[in-house]
């Protein structure tokens, strides 16, 4: 059994993703709290105001994480049993997300939300269908 990298770069490309958006999400309030334009606490964590862009792009964070562990255990899972479907299916996902996310951050109409769940809906099917195929190469795996 091999590990694929190929699998591996797209996982890590799916964290990197994540921390790219909480670094742009620092800057963006950190320019508003140092040029004045802000104070330090006026960022409510559950206050969401579609017409701003630091609240769209701390969402689209927050999708991202929470999507984030599920792919890290399926992806995983299936990299340790040694299925080549991850390496296939990974860049597809990753995709998807930032896809997803750039849509996120241009605004908050009726289509770019449609557009912002098929995104999510790839990343879900494609990710079901990973789950799905590694389930029964585990299965193999542990029998007695």
């Amino acid at each position: 059994m091999t590990l694929d990298t190929s699998a591996l770069l797209y996982l890590l490309g799916f964290g990197s993703w994540a921390l790219f958006l909480l670094f742009a999400l620092v800057a963006g309030r950190g320019l508003q709290v140092m040029s004045g334009r802000r104070r330090a606490d006026a960022f409510p964590p559950y206050h969401y105001e579609p017409a701003e862009f630091l609240s769209r792009l701390s969402r689209a964070y927050q999708n991202t994480l929470e999507l984030l562990g599920v792919v890290i255990v399926i992806a995983g899972a299936a990299m340790v049993v040694g299925n080549d479907l991850a390496g296939r299916l990974l860049p597809w996902i990753l995709a998807a997300r930032i896809g997803q996310s750039l849509v996120h951050l241009l605004g908050v109409n009726h289509w770019l939300v449609q557009i912002r769940f098929a995104f999510l809906l790839v990343q879900m099917v494609l990710l079901a269908w990973l789950a799905v195929d590694t389930f029964p190469i585990l299965c193999d795996l542990i029998k007695p």
